[in-house]
């Protein structure tokens, strides 16, 4: 895995944190795994009250992934101090699963570290 993979996962993960905090889900697991050509990422938290934070977030990263980001330097499309919303892991995630109950609420979002449409 290259250097810039490893960079584009940890600017993942750390906009993944500051966005569970921000919508006040302050007890929450994020969890990685990575294989060959997919980093998968998982967020596990009680499931809030109010699901238009989770509604939101796939909202966001549903969208189709931007190579170009990737291609011509996601540094700078900002830096995650700046946005609370998931506008960086939005242009940088395959797509995303939510698993939604009355206690509990488990995320999973797919980074293919080769891109193929």
């Amino acid at each position: 895995m290259s250097t810039q993979e490893i960079k584009i996962i940890t600017k993942i993960l750390r906009e993944l944190s500051l966005y569970f905090l921000i919508h006040n889900i302050n007890d929450f697991t994020l969890r990685t795994e990575r294989s060959k050509d997919v980093t998968q990422f998982t967020a596990s938290f009680k499931t809030p009250k109010n699901k238009e934070m989770i509604e939101k977030m796939v909202e966001k990263v549903s969208r189709e992934r931007e190579i170009e980001v990737e291609t011509y330097g996601w540094e700078l499309v900002g830096d995650i101090d700046e946005t609370s919303e998931l506008e960086i892991a939005s242009l940088l995630i395959d797509d995303i699963d939510v698993l939604d109950d009355a206690d509990k609420t488990v995320i999973t979002m797919r980074r293919i570290s080769k891109y193929r449409k």
